[in-house]
């Protein structure tokens, strides 16, 4: 290289040389762009505060009620004149074939009316029921007996009877039925008259102080003025006397009072009632009622 040259330095490289200044149009955009959002930016803060602050309006009430209310009613003076909906026409069906006609019956002459039959009820025999609460019926005052052959007793052999049965020793009569029955054995103390309603019905179906009458089973009675004591001990055996007779006394009696039985021959006769009247102990009363059956007064 010659003095008289011009020294030139070398290029630098691309890296170390110097960009261009950015163009002046992007910035102006920006400017341009930030004009127009700032008064846009205003104005959408301005809406969202005047929203805020307005007040809203008020929901109005649902008229569901009241439709529902329309629809419930129903004029009931209307109904009838609504027309009524026509049937649906019903669906041809095959017309079935005709079925043969029998003959007609012959004639039959009209027979004469017969009457109604009436079927026969037989009556109820049943016994009603008796209900749980009803009293139970009193016990009877003596148990019944085996049924017995009913005993009879003739009218005339009554009388012979009580013949024997009022003569005691010395022939004495002790018989006072025609003087003094019923009216003395009646109102005497402990007489008839306080005897129980039952106690009568026993021995008589009526009697007061004035006449009386016996049940169907009595054959007669008579009105001893007789220690009871000695009617029994003493004029029943006379009055019978064995082998003709055979007297037996029954267990239990009959109404409270002893009854005794009568065989003749070995059969049944008749029975024999014994009813003190008057004052003295059971037993021994001062007069008695003596009553002949004839068949057991117990039976039926």
């Amino acid at each position: 290289m010659t003095l008289g040259e011009s020294v030139k330095s070398p290029p630098a490289p691309r890296e170390l040389q110097a960009s261009p200044p950015p163009a002046p149009r992007r910035s102006s955009k920006l400017a341009w762009a930030k004009l127009l959002l700032a008064p846009l930016l205003g104005l959408s803060v301005a809406a969202h505060l005047l929203l805020l602050f307005t007040p809203l309006p008020s929901r109005p009430e649902p008229e569901v009620e009241e439709e529902a209310a329309e629809e419930e009613f129903v004029d009931l003076l209307s109904i009838s004149s609504l027309a009524t909906p026509e049937p649906e026409p019903e669906p041809d069906l095959p017309t079935p074939a005709p079925a043969e006609t029998a003959p007609a019956p012959a004639a039959v002459a009209p027979s004469a009316p017969s009457q109604p039959i009436v079927p026969e009820v037989s009556p109820d025999t049943s016994a009603p029921a008796t209900p749980l609460d009803a009293p139970l019926p009193p016990e009877p005052a003596f148990e019944t007996p085996p049924e017995q052959p009913a005993a009879f007793v003739q009218e005339e052999e009554v009388v012979d009877i009580f013949t024997r049965l009022t003569r005691g020793a010395g022939d004495s009569d002790f018989d006072s039925t025609a003087t003094s029955f019923p009216a003395i054995a009646y109102l005497t103390p402990h007489g008839i008259r306080e005897w129980s309603a039952a106690e009568q019905a026993c021995f008589f179906t009526q009697i007061d102080d004035n006449d009386y009458r016996l049940q169907p089973k009595a054959a007669s009675l008579r009105y001893l003025t007789r220690n009871v004591q000695f009617i029994e001990s003493q004029d029943i055996p006379r009055t019978f006397p064995a082998p003709e007779f055979a007297v037996s006394t029954v267990a239990g009696g009959y109404c409270n009072r002893p009854l005794y039985q009568v065989l003749r021959n070995g059969q049944p006769y008749l029975f024999v009632s014994v009813a003190g009247v008057g004052v003295g102990a059971v037993g021994q009363q001062a007069s008695g009622v003596v009553i002949i059956w004839s068949s057991d007064p117990r039976v039926g």
